[in-house]
């Protein structure tokens, strides 16, 4: 690990596939594969983040799941249907605690967002 800034270009982003995945999620990363879905790991722990960027198709669902750790979402680009009814769009944001159940569905234009937590997370689907 570095003790100096770390600098990542999206353009030179290595994406992962469902075979990068945790055992807990690979169907759903299969699924999101198939999709089109794309997610990228800014950050594995530098400096205390974990941050990932993700990419999802319009109609795109994630269902109902928790995770260990808080999270912050930040919509960088198209929106999200939060399951509680909540619509979320570019710029928007989300503080997620730990272990609160949530699920969301892509927006008609699709969705980037980054996710950064202080821990890297366990994720329970329901």
């Amino acid at each position: 690990m570095t003790d100096g800034p770390i600098f990542r270009l999206l353009s030179e982003l290595e994406w992962e596939t469902a075979a990068d995945q945790k055992p807990e999620v690979a169907a759903l990363a299969a699924r999101a594969d198939a999709a089109g879905a794309r997610r990228s790991r800014l950050t594995r722990g530098e400096h205390g983040f974990h941050v990932h960027i993700s990419e999802m198709p319009r109609g795109f669902d994630v269902p109902p799941h928790t995770h260990s750790v808080g999270e912050l979402m930040v919509i960088l680009d198209g929106s999200i249907d939060v399951s509680d009814g909540t619509r979320l769009g570019a710029g928007d944001t989300a503080i997620i605690p730990a272990d609160h159940r949530y699920g969301f569905t892509v927006g008609d234009a699709g969705v980037r967002f980054l996710v950064a937590r202080t821990e890297d997370a366990a994720t329970n689907l329901e």
